[in-house]
């Protein structure tokens, strides 16, 4: 019985001790935190993410750490580094019990993938994750104020997704590859039906059925969605390129392969 006391007070000095040196420690660092954050506050970021990461590794856990785990992110935010500052906001996601920096931190990593996401003419997985964390988003904080600026961003990586698909359906037009080019407009409509490129997409296939001596297929085509275009002036730019090819095609319409 004595030794099991014995034990419990060697292990309660101990613990005591760790407190004490732990808010010890914390205090010490309390300088350099506000050493950092006036190089954060004055947009000296690297140096702010300097010290920051000097708290962070001297003293990993502690609540001043877990403080300086979000404007390190945020540093690297603001230097552009945003694979970087993505994963730093992670890490503090993960340990941080302040539910308003968590909603901030999770919309900085969606601004980070949108950030690092390539133009349409280039390869597009970074976009579709970049939706994916803004899905994500809405779906955790639906009361956020972010949202609207989630929705907002989402529409504009879609736009970017349905614009790849269009140019490539176009390149295929070019090159004479009349199924492929079908293909790829399709897929803006079955995909993207309820962006502006969809409009484009439309009178894509309506041309592509004209270039492949495909008259009544482009006829059939055009009265099918005449009513689903989300642009009148659009319809009728279908409609007109159908009356000046009645005949067949002109120098005029060969041009709208390339403009």
């Amino acid at each position: 019985m004595m030794k099991k006391l014995l034990i419990i007070i060697v292990i309660g000095i101990f613990v005591a001790g760790c407190g004490k040196k732990n808010v010890q420690l914390e205090d010490d660092l309390t300088p350099r935190f506000d050493k950092a954050m006036d190089f954060f506050e004055r947009d000296k970021f690297l140096r702010a993410k300097d010290e920051f990461d000097y708290i962070i590794i001297t003293d990993p856990g502690s609540k001043i750490a877990n403080e300086s785990q979000y404007y390190k992110a945020e540093s690297m935010f603001q230097m552009e580094e945003y694979d970087e500052a993505s994963i730093s906001f992670d890490r503090y996601v993960r340990f941080s019990p302040d539910y308003n920096k968590i909603e901030k931190a999770r919309y900085r990593i969606c601004e980070c993938a949108i950030y690092s996401s390539n133009s349409y003419q280039r390869e597009q997985s970074q976009t579709q994750y970049a939706l994916e964390q803004l899905q994500m988003f809405i779906e955790d904080f639906p009361k956020s104020e972010l949202v609207r600026d989630a929705e907002s961003a989402i529409l504009d990586l879609r736009l970017k997704l349905a614009r790849k698909d269009y140019e490539v359906g176009r390149m295929y037009l070019k090159l004479e590859e009349y199924e492929s080019a079908l293909v790829y407009f399709k897929s803006v409509l079955n995909h993207y039906y309820d962006t502006a490129i969809s409009d484009d997409a439309r009178i894509g296939i309506v041309f592509t059925h004209i270039l492949n001596d495909n008259r009544k297929g482009a006829e059939s085509y055009y009265k099918t969605q005449k009513d689903k275009f989300l642009s009148g002036e659009k319809s009728n730019e279908a409609e007109i390129l159908l009356q000046d090819t009645e005949t067949g095609l002109k120098l005029a319409q060969y041009y709208q392969l390339y403009k």
